[in-house]
């Protein structure tokens, strides 16, 4: 490793890998990853899904810097108008925060 590519932020994909290994690890949880594009899919659902104690857990993933699109932001407030926790994320520690909240 140089220092500039340690010092560089994580990519998206490996972020998305180290929550859904978390999200996996929590006993009762049910984690997924939504994919992108197709003729079924629908546009702006989160990177990673999870639902724990009842409850949806939606998470935009994004690396340090970066917005979510104006229709990521939209689908998020709908789901969280719907009753879900949807979170713009950039790391575990960030979902750790948002579950740890919600459990109250």
């Amino acid at each position: 490793w140089t220092l500039k590519q340690s010092s560089a932020a994580p990519l998206e994909k490996d972020i998305q890998s180290r929550i859904m290994t978390y999200l996996r690890s929590i006993p009762g949880a049910f984690a997924w990853k939504a994919h992108a594009g197709g003729i079924y899919a629908t546009g702006g659902i989160p990177d990673v899904l999870c639902v724990y104690k009842g409850k949806l857990f939606a998470f935009e993933v994004k690396r340090p810097g970066r917005k979510p699109t104006a229709l990521q932001e939209a689908t998020i407030s709908k789901l969280c108008a719907a009753g879900a926790v949807a979170k713009v994320v950039t790391s575990l520690d960030d979902v750790k925060q948002v579950i740890a909240a919600a459990d109250g």
